[in-house]
């Protein structure tokens, strides 16, 4: 223990990702504020039309068919 250099958070990470986990990763925090709330829509319009989040309030027929869903 004696001697042995700590090992940094960054070292840790490098050692145990992908080259591609480590492209994602440097893509992901060189995004703007405005991707990421553009990916962010698209995640919660997904979610909405495939049923995996359910709204809050009732939306209007208009509201639910800009989020690309079919009707039943």
């Amino acid at each position: 223990m004696a001697g042995e250099q700590p090992i940094s958070l960054k070292t840790a990470h490098q050692a145990n990702w992908t080259a591609e986990d480590q492209s994602l990763l440097g893509a992901t925090l060189a995004a703007t504020p405005t991707q990421r709330i553009a990916w962010l829509e698209e995640a919660l319009r997904l979610a909405y039309a495939t049923g995996a989040l359910k709204p809050k309030r009732l939306i209007t027929k208009q509201e639910w068919d800009a989020m690309g869903s079919t009707p039943q």
